[in-house]
């Protein structure tokens, strides 16, 4: 009875051990593909590298493409490091030593034009997304060293979304907008006060012979040592809903979707309380979020479906019947949409209509695709070669021990990687260049969105006064008309007052 007593006791703490832990991951050695067996499949290899890792312990955390002139790669390692690599040929950029406290949770990296945004559990830090320096540190009375990252409110629970002005945080019910300084505006602001105050004249010259006196050991350090900090512009909190997925915005809007497949609008602007634009509710739940291009959201449900969103207002553009829930997130480039269905494969469908162009069954997992091809993993990890138009299978290759997948929405080169380090980027062979796939809007300030907003209206004012005078010139004339009518528009344009029924013979 003591025997069997112990044995359950002893089963019992290596299920609750086993449950405590954080989620697995593969740690791999694999070799480079086989030349032959890639220009089986038309491809070739791109470039290949290697990140530092410390041990089995360390690994990959995540791996992103981000848009840029060119692309560039982020790369973050669980023990903290941060990488920066050039997407098209591999070179490294810059590197930064462990960010933040080892081992610390992490959620996937932020960005915009200036700056690279990672978090270690409820520490926000700022890279500088040229070199990779802290831009955000501050110094403590006691403390001679800088003290790194700013502090959030709570832990994030989804991927890090900037623009140019704000950094926005989903954490678990609640989004937040940062405001995030001009940092290379006050650097050069900076660097053009010490010119002139290098080139004003002393009164007084300086003694060599006189020491610098540094503060004692104890004594408050000048506070204007600190560096320009982030402060939070406006918060949002939704009841009973949580969310671990990214924001999406577009233009003076927010969206977040929730896993009880809520999606609301906000405006993100303004300060003080948040107005609600919308709600878009699902009968099912959503599951790791969902994807935009421009304008549009898309994402899929467990009801079976997969929507497709205008952000603007609302209204629901398409919505397409899957057969099986919809677990994924979506992948959308310019023309097309790749969804899995659970235990049904990959699916294309037209990006504006939602129509199903092909299904796949044999592979899941969507990693890149160009006009001709479309490249897929199954669940084994097997590499798949896909006809584009057809869907069918071309040629296959195992590549399972390349644990870390990279989906690449921007561009045609396939990214896999392994937990030891390695990243190999594929391309075909006759694409030298890389192919862009999702035209991504550069992000501008709203100050620099107000002087295009102002010549738009002014166009559209032009634009008014010019019909008015054509209407006075031509009298009462049909738009309709004038489009069929080729002589019709000329004359109109010319300022010609005609006659119509004579036009149209």
């Amino acid at each position: 009875m003591k025997i069997r007593l112990l044995v359950m006791t002893v089963l019992l703490t290596s299920f609750a051990a086993a449950f405590s832990q954080s989620p697995y991951r593969i740690y791999t050695t694999p070799k480079l593909p086989a030349r032959d067996a890639l220009d089986r499949m038309n491809l070739t290899l791109a470039w290949r590298t290697r990140v530092n890792v410390e041990g089995q312990r360390d690994g990959i955390a995540s791996i992103q493409v981000i848009p840029g002139k060119p692309n560039q790669l982020v790369v973050q390692s669980h023990r903290g490091w941060v990488f920066l690599y050039d997407a098209d040929n591999g070179d490294l950029i810059w590197k930064t030593g462990s960010v933040g406290v080892p081992y610390w949770d992490l959620q996937p990296a932020g960005w915009n034009s200036q700056c690279i945004f990672v978090s270690r559990r409820n520490i926000l830090h700022v890279l500088n997304r040229k070199t990779g320096n802290q831009r955000v540190y501050t110094y403590e009375p006691p403390l001679r060293d800088p003290i790194f990252g700013f502090t959030l409110q709570l832990t994030p629970s989804a991927t890090l979304v900037a623009d140019e002005e704000f950094l926005y945080v989903c954490m678990a019910s609640r989004l937040h907008a940062i405001y995030i300084p001009d940092f290379d505006g006050l650097e050069r602001v900076k660097k053009a006060a010490d010119e002139t105050e290098r080139k004003k004249p002393k009164d007084k010259k300086d003694d060599p012979t006189e020491e610098k006196k540094e503060p004692e050991p104890g004594q408050p350090i000048k506070k204007d040592l600190d560096s320009p900090q982030p402060f939070v512009y406006w918060g949002y909190k939704i009841g009973g809903h949580v969310t671990d997925a990214p924001a999406l915005f577009s233009d003076e809007q927010i969206c977040m979707i929730t896993s009880t497949g809520l999606l609301v609008s906000l405006n993100r602007y303004e300060e003080g309380a948040r107005k609600e634009r919308f709600e878009f509710q699902v009968k099912g739940s959503t599951h790791n979020g969902a994807t935009q291009h421009g304008g549009t959201a898309y994402f899929g449900s467990d009801d079976f479906n997969a929507y497709a969103v205008n952000m603007a207002n609302g209204d629901l553009l398409w919505r397409h019947v899957a057969g099986a829930p919809v677990l994924r997130r979506p992948d959308v480039n310019d023309r097309d949409i790749f969804i899995a269905p659970e235990r049904l494969g990959l699916r294309k469908l037209d990006r504006l209509s939602g129509r199903e162009q092909w299904t796949n069954r044999d592979v899941q997992k969507f990693l890149a695709a160009n006009h001709q091809f479309v490249y897929a993993l199954d669940h084994l990890g097997k590499f798949h070669v896909l006809d584009a138009k057809r869907g069918t299978k071309l040629a296959s290759l195992d590549m399972a021990e390349w644990a870390v997948p990279v989906s690449n929405e921007l561009t045609d080169r396939i990214y896999l990687a392994a937990n030891d380090g390695q990243i190999i980027c594929l391309r075909h062979r006759d694409l030298t260049k890389p192919l862009v796939m999702k035209t991504v809007e550069e992000y501008k300030t709203r100050e620099q969105k107000k002087p295009m907003e102002d010549k738009k209206k002014d166009d559209e004012k032009k634009e008014d006064k010019d019909k008015d005078k054509d209407k006075g010139a031509l009298g009462t004339w049909r738009p309709d008309v004038a489009l069929i009518s080729p002589r019709l528009e000329a004359s109109r344009r010319a300022g010609i007052a005609v006659d119509l029924p004579v036009i149209l013979r």
